[in-house]
């Protein structure tokens, strides 16, 4: 029987984190571990995480951001499948065997579900699966699709393995999107229509449903862009479009802007990413995104 691992990522969530062990725990499927990371915690997360004893694995350490959580829970891992879950989110009842049966019946690298913010939700009869393909699309330069956050992400060892160790970055700078777009462009992979996870929207998100939100979604652009143009030679070009239109959108200021095209100039060395050829994209990017503005005016 395929083995799962469900890798929970943790930071002061103490007030979600038994719904969501719990909501493993209580699967059918037979071959799991669960592998807990608690990224330094101030709160009560590691009593509860105690508590659970040989029922879970506990990996603690000091905090450093989101990334290096994936990084600590996929090395603390033996699946052939890999599933994400933010501590502040569940699984509905009956995912793992639906994940299990769709890695035995395609061969796809990832497969990602939708998600529901209807507590008390069950899988929907029945469960509607799209086959996506976007590895050409990404090698010229284009972006897949996969509306999912990082509870509905899942991989078969063999592709996840390609991509974890990632880069570490502060918080959530560098997390699902990386993930996301490094298997798009290493497999082919599904995409369920229909959610087998709840995500949680609360006061203490994150990313999702904040106000930091709009900030930072600029640097997760351009920290992604960089670092997946460093690590795949054929993501060149969707890399340089993600960190450019991350410049574009933060709104600097003149000597800002330059100052953060240097940057990126300097930390792509050897790609082929000049100082002139960043410029004219970013300029190219905000004029297209002022015209939107105002043609939807």
């Amino acid at each position: 029987m395929m083995k799962l691992s469900v890798l929970i990522n943790n930071y002061n969530y103490a007030q979600y984190l038994r719904a969501c062990i719990d909501s493993v725990l209580s699967q059918d499927h037979a071959a799991y571990e669960i592998i807990v990371v608690d990224d330094g915690s101030t709160d009560d997360s590691r009593s509860v995480i105690a508590s659970y004893g040989d029922a879970i694995t506990p990996v603690l350490k000091a905090n450093g951001g989101q990334a290096s959580s994936f990084n600590a829970g996929f090395a603390a891992s033996s699946g052939d499948i890999l599933m994400m879950l933010d501590a502040d989110d569940y699984f509905l009842p009956g995912k793992l065997a639906q994940v299990a049966t769709i890695y035995s019946s395609h061969k796809v690298g990832w497969c990602f579900d939708r998600v529901t913010n209807e507590e008390d939700a069950g899988i929907a009869d029945p469960v509607v699966l799209t086959p996506i393909d976007k590895r050409e699309t990404m090698r010229a330069g284009g972006f897949p699709t996969l509306p999912v956050p990082t509870s509905g992400l899942t991989f078969h060892r063999s592709i996840l393995s390609q991509i974890l160790p990632m880069p570490l970055a502060d918080d959530v700078v560098l997390s699902d999107n990386y993930l996301k777009f490094a298997a798009a462009y290493l497999a082919p992979g599904m995409l369920v229509e229909t959610p087998l996870t709840f995500q949680r929207l609360h006061a203490t998100n994150r990313y999702t449903n904040t106000d930091r939100a709009k900030s930072l979604k600029p640097q997760i652009m351009m920290a992604t862009g960089l670092h997946l143009a460093r690590r795949f030679d054929g993501l060149g070009r969707m890399g340089k479009s993600l960190v450019t239109g991350g410049i574009a959108d933060a709104h600097l200021g003149l000597t800002d802007t330059l100052a953060e095209i240097d940057r990126v100039a300097r930390e792509a060395r050897g790609m082929g990413w000049t100082r002139q050829n960043l410029t004219t994209q970013v300029v190219r990017k905000r004029l297209t995104g002022a015209a939107k503005s105002l043609l939807g005016r």
